[in-house]
């Protein structure tokens, strides 16, 4: 069973997928380690899956606005587990179109855990239950981000939704409290929302996508607010009772307000942390930053020598183009080129 390779990547995400059957195709050696998600989080929890429910609700939103347009309804009766299967469905599909790739590329895919072990080694402890020692002339860590659970008192007992169980609710919440009002909050809140769940958005910031100009902030709250979605702006979590699916109830600090918010359902959706910890980093002498972030220059070069990462765990901005252009940047400069972010 081969050990050594021209290439080893650790995570299978849009910058490293791409890499690996870029450099195979070109006669490189090239293995991919991944644990859980052939492709990453983009086709199988994240970006396209989101989209597929989201345009689920808004068939559903088309007949709520029925009378607009001119149409009497009737009745509408939502189906969440045959939206959750056409979800899994177009999933399947993509993971399928992705195994494809990997064979026609001839990069290996390995499905299991992988965690330096030296410089540039990887030990995986496959899915099969046996375990291989990898080593690599060059390595790529590619280990992405997940829902970050802020510390705050029962929050983390409540056991709230993150995208990924939301993506995979089979029953309509009844009253959906979601924690973040960037896009992942938003997104979500309007789609449960049009299929009849009530919502309800607390930030901690003074407006919703705060980052965004004021004028479009202020747009889209007041477009959310239309559709019936409650918003809450300006908090401080003081502390979360309950159990997400049955009953929540969140004590709330607004100014010098304070509010108790109830529902029955949870979702945080208050940003991202690093997949970089328990990986074995300190034994291949790749440095992170004070957030977890792996350390890289501009040429996306960790500190170890032939290391290199993409995409969100790096500190890229988290969008699946950016790990996209993380590719190009690598993919030259492992060629002899001189790219930068």
């Amino acid at each position: 069973m081969k050990t050594e390779y021209d290439v080893l990547v650790l995570g299978c995400g849009a910058g490293g997928k791409l890499l690996a059957w870029t450099l195979a195709s070109e006669g490189k050696s090239v293995a991919v380690v991944e644990r859980r998600y052939i492709g990453g989080s983009c086709p199988n929890i994240a970006c396209l899956p989101s989209k597929n429910i989201i345009h689920s609700a808004k068939v559903a939103s088309y007949f709520w606005r029925s009378p607009e347009f001119g149409i009497t309804k009737e009745a509408c009766k939502i189906n969440m587990l045959g939206i959750r299967d056409r979800k899994r469905k177009m999933v399947e599909g993509l993971v399928t179109m992705h195994l494809d790739k990997f064979k026609a590329s001839g990069a290996e895919l390995i499905r299991g855990s992988g965690r330096f072990v030296g410089p540039k080694t990887i030990a995986v402890a496959t899915d099969d239950g046996a375990t291989r020692v990898l080593r690599g002339k060059n390595v790529i860590i590619n280990t992405g981000t997940r829902a970050k659970i802020d510390p705050i008192p029962g929050l983390a007992e409540a056991a709230p939704l993150t995208h990924i169980e939301a993506l995979e609710l089979d029953q309509i919440p009844k009253h959906l409290l979601i924690l973040g009002g960037g896009y992942v909050g938003l997104e979500l809140g309007q789609a449960m929302r049009r299929f009849g769940s009530e919502v309800t958005i607390i930030d901690r910031n003074s407006t919703l996508v705060h980052k965004e100009d004021e004028d479009v902030s202020k747009e889209i709250q007041r477009l959310l607010q239309a559709e019936g979605i409650g918003v809450v702006t300006n908090t401080r979590i003081i502390r979360v009772e309950g159990k997400s699916g049955q009953w929540v109830k969140l004590y709330v600090k607004q100014g010098e307000t304070d509010l108790v918010l109830n529902g029955t359902h949870l979702l945080v959706a208050t940003g991202r942390t690093p997949n970089t910890e328990g990986i074995g980093l300190e034994l291949a002498h790749v440095q992170v930053t004070d957030k977890g972030y792996i350390k890289v220059n501009e040429r996306l070069e960790t500190t170890a020598p032939n290391v290199w990462a993409v995409g969100d765990c790096a500190g890229s901005p988290h969008f699946t183009h950016i790990s996209e252009d993380d590719f190009r940047i690598v993919r030259e400069n492992l060629a002899g080129g001189t790219r930068s972010t």
